[in-house]
């Protein structure tokens, strides 16, 4: 039994040191921005932000390799800019920065919104003296994180409309599957480059199988596993209910969201202009919405929730859409790109619940604001490629 032990204790010792110098050695060839969660700390005006240097992001606490002197374009947009998911050098930005063959800044952050664009704009983004300003609209929680943020951050104060409460949460619905071990994959997410390589490769495969168990003890609305019935390998999981509460119009958290969304771009708009700097705006859709008319098309049989959120996006994009007519502000609606690509059957969203696209759907939101941005400012406003 004493051998067995010791024997036991020896390969223990051997897999932990093994375990370490793999870490080691990832951290070594790696880029950790790609591959780590990094936890934020508290900023009075932006609400949050990344410390310089954090986890491979920049000395400002973005996501580029470094921060340049100056910048031809910069772009500020949330989780869906910044590239949550998806490698650096293939979020839309970055690609964009390429194709464009010039210096592009990315300040997108997961979290931010419509404030904190209007807060970076001001600050940070006039730093690099840019000639063009791109900001990123996701209508999947940008309303709503424009409220949240007027009532829960002191500074917004008078940003407020009305006395909506501050505390906003999801309608009383369907508790959330859990995950097996789902503190220790958080902890190991946030410290292990090692894992989070492992997660994105060996353990790709359980990560859609497990998806696709959790689906099946929610409802359809909540989640819906689905796979293209003409590219079967091409798979995604639908969270519809999670897309409607936060664009529904007729609840009053959403409305000031989109009042306070249009205030804050209109002040965008002047603060690019007071800078000579070219505003265009990238209205970036749902994952849900831009399979709304593939899954039509091929006979699926779409959930109430899911049939609500083709509707609701469109009515918030329009009123969206008109006060930025109103106000002389260039958009590109990159949803007809996105559409594109599904109808083709590619990959352009994760296999998992995950609403951030791949690197295939940041390329074609890269293309569609290339083609808009390569029109002269004078251009009419033109809504999608």
């Amino acid at each position: 039994m004493k051998a067995r032990l010791q024997s036991l204790a020896v390969a223990l010792v051997a897999i932990a040191v093994s375990v370490l110098l793999a870490e080691g050695a990832a951290r070594l060839v790696i880029d950790p921005a790609d591959f780590l969660n990094v936890t934020p700390v508290p900023d009075e005006k932006l609400g949050h932000k990344l410390t310089p240097g954090a986890s491979g992001h920049d000395a400002l606490g973005f996501r580029n390799r470094e921060v340049p002197k100056q910048a031809d374009t910069v772009v500020i947009g949330d989780s869906m800019t910044y590239g949550s998911g998806a490698p650096r050098e293939t979020a839309w930005p970055q690609q964009l920065g390429e194709l464009r063959h010039e210096t592009l800044y990315n300040m997108g952050m997961g979290g931010y919104g419509p404030l904190q664009y209007l807060e970076l704009a001001r600050t940070q983004a006039k730093t690099f003296k840019p000639r063009h300003l791109v900001v990123g609209f996701y209508f999947g929680n940008d309303l709503l994180d424009a409220h949240i943020v007027a009532h829960a951050l002191p500074f917004w104060a008078s940003w407020r409309v009305g006395d909506v409460a501050a505390a906003t949460v999801a309608p009383a619905g369907v508790a959330e599957p859990k995950r097996r071990f789902g503190a220790l994959r958080e902890w190991l997410a946030h410290h292990s480059l090692l894992y989070g390589l492992l997660r994105a490769t060996v353990f790709a495969p359980f990560a859609v199988a497990e998806q696709k168990n959790m689906a099946q003890q929610v409802s359809l609305d909540h989640r819906m596993s689905w796979s293209d019935p003409a590219a079967p390998e091409v798979k995604t999981v639908f969270t519809a209910y999670d897309r409607t509460w936060v664009q529904d119009l007729s609840q009053a958290n959403v409305r000031e969201g989109m009042q306070i969304t249009q205030r804050a771009f209109a002040a965008i708009k002047d603060e690019a202009d007071k800078q000579g700097a070219d505003l265009l705006v990238v209205l970036i859709p749902t994952r849900e919405r831009v399979f709304c008319p593939y899954l039509k098309a091929s006979g699926a049989q779409l959930p109430a929730a899911h049939l609500k959120v083709c509707d609701l996006e469109e009515v918030a994009k329009a009123e969206l859409v008109q006060s930025f007519q109103a106000k002389g502000i260039r958009y590109v609606d990159t949803v007809g790109a996105l559409e594109a690509q599904a109808t083709k059957h590619v990959q352009i969203y994760p296999p998992t619940s995950d609403g951030h696209p791949t690197a295939l759907g940041h390329r074609a939101i890269a293309e569609a604001v290339l083609a808009a941005s390569s029109q002269p400012a004078s251009a009419p406003l033109k809504a999608a490629p």
